[in-house]
């Protein structure tokens, strides 16, 4: 019988080096491809742009398209069609730079809140059905702190970032969000049922904030304040939530009310410098 060839693997590792030689995965490479020119692409790109970007035909591009979106890399527009990147692979980035040094990115208005109140101030952005964790500032004064991680999705109707989030939108679309992402409880508290998640969703927007408490994670209160900017005429739309949590033992319910003013404040703020994409802002 004859013995295994080497020679190969040999190749392969003298060839590692040059990546005319290496062996690649069509499909993966084109989607790097995609991404890699979305993000060069402030206003995305269109469905053709895209075809003609990777030189293959439509079936084949549609198929890729579709796979970024369902991994939430990529979404599309649903007012233009054109396709952009979401902020997941800065998630991932953040991820990495949790475990070190780098992640002093911090906003310095979010800073001068998580310092004013010292507690954990967190910034997610919203973008297309999905909402995402891009910022997290822990207060320097404080000797017990929550651990902002973020392996956590948000859990829409569980989280005051999600809840901020959907009470800015149409019952009907917000219903069906949490649907399609399931009615799990995570602990005793959390809301399970469609009326109890409807009306808290009412209250959050009657008066502009949300709050969870020890419904995503027991011993863990927190309230959210939608960041709400103009970029069609006058219509205002939600584009991130700044949230606020703190040990139970340290801020009950009433607290975090009482706090909301200053979150607002700072929510407030922070919507007059939202950039457009372009380098100009809202205000």
């Amino acid at each position: 019988m004859d013995e295994p060839q080497s020679t190969p693997a040999v190749n392969d590792a003298a060839d590692a080096g040059d990546p005319a030689k290496v062996e690649q995965i069509a499909a993966v490479q084109r989607a790097f491809e995609v991404v890699e020119a979305l993000a060069d692409a402030k206003d995305g790109l269109s469905f053709t742009d895209i075809v003609g970007l990777l030189a293959v035909n439509k079936a084949i591009a549609f198929k890729l398209l579709n796979t970024l979106v369902a991994c939430r890399y990529v979404f599309r527009d649903p007012a233009s069609g054109r396709y952009c990147l979401t902020f997941k692979l800065s998630n991932l980035g953040l991820r990495k730079m949790s475990r070190s040094l780098l992640l002093d990115q911090s906003n310095a208005i979010l800073r001068e809140l998580a310092d004013a109140t010292g507690e954990l101030i967190r910034l997610a952005v919203a973008e297309g059905d999905s909402i995402t964790w891009v910022s997290s500032i822990l207060a320097q004064s404080r000797l017990l702190q929550l651990n902002p991680s973020y392996g956590f999705e948000v859990r829409l109707h569980l989280h005051a970032a999600g809840k901020a989030w959907l009470s800015t939108m149409s019952s009907e679309r917000a219903l069906g969000l949490v649907l399609q992402r399931g009615l799990e409880p995570a602990t005793e508290h959390s809301l399970a049922t469609v009326e109890a998640i409807l009306d808290d969703l009412k209250l959050s927007a009657q008066r502009g904030y949300s709050i969870s408490y020890e419904e995503h994670s027991l011993g863990v209160g927190a309230i959210g304040v939608p960041v709400m900017v103009r970029r069609f005429g006058d219509h205002k739309e939600c584009v991130g939530v700044v949230t606020l949590a703190a040990p139970c033992a340290r801020m009950n319910r009433q607290a975090l009310e009482d706090i909301a003013p200053r979150v607002k404040e700072t929510v407030a703020r922070l919507a007059a410098i939202w950039p457009v994409g372009d380098g100009r802002t809202y205000s």
